[in-house]
């Protein structure tokens, strides 16, 4: 009969040493309870250090962005209210304009193209909405197209095809309810623009009936009178 060999593998015996070493590991701290209290201790405070330390890079990142951000956002909605005062001075000159006023045809001949068709403001616009609140660009471009109904408008009127009043009243109008609109959605969503907050806030973008809804004109005097 063949002897059975009963020597123990490679692996039994480095199984064997590791055991070995974590008992007399575990013997050592339990004979100096000193060692293991200052060992234990020294863990639990490099924990906390680390984790403080993510804390503090995460809260200092979150903060450098809305520093970042902020003066974006500022900026873009200092624009809407520009294109608001640009879109309130047209309409009173193309309404002067279609009704006869030399004044108000003049002072459209003279002004600069850029200014008139809003341009300028319409590539800051788009520079701000896509490079840093890509969540407006469903709303800025609905703006985008109002306002070219209304260069429309002033074009039809530079080649001497006079726009009718009810045509000016919606083309204004709809810019100016778009532009509510903006700014209503940036106000509403500031801290999710800015991601100014530890957790994601959910984005209340403006309900498509809302866009569609557009008000009707302000009734009075100063339409009725321009209508005769």
């Amino acid at each position: 009969m063949c002897a059975v060999d009963d020597q123990p593998s490679p692996r039994e015996i480095n199984l064997g040493d590791r055991m070995n070493s974590i008992a007399d590991f575990l013997t050592a701290l339990t004979g100096n309870l000193s060692a293991a209290t200052s060992l234990i201790s020294a863990g639990i405070a490099a924990a906390v250090a680390f984790i403080v330390l993510i804390l503090n890079q995460f809260f200092s990142r979150r903060q450098q962005r809305v520093q970042f951000l902020q003066p974006k956002l500022e900026e873009l909605y200092l624009l809407t209210n520009d294109v608001a005062e640009r879109n309130a001075r047209l309409f009173k000159l193309l309404v002067a304009a279609t009704h006869g006023d030399i004044e108000a045809k003049k002072n459209l001949e003279t002004m600069d193209e850029l200014a008139a068709y809003g341009h300028l403001t319409a590539k800051k616009m788009v520079m701000l909405v896509r490079l840093y609140f890509p969540r407006l660009s469903r709303l800025h471009q609905f703006l985008f197209f109002a306002e070219r109904q209304l260069s429309e408008r002033i074009w039809e009127l530079s080649t001497g095809e006079v726009p009718s009043l009810e045509a000016l009243i919606e083309a204004s109008g709809r810019v100016g309810h778009m532009l509510r609109l903006m700014e209503q959605e940036m106000v509403t969503n500031r801290d999710a623009l800015l991601q100014a907050t530890v957790f994601p806030r959910r984005y209340r973008s403006v309900a498509r009936q809302e866009i569609e809804n557009i008000p009707p004109p302000p009734g009075g005097p100063p339409l009725a009178s321009m209508r005769t």
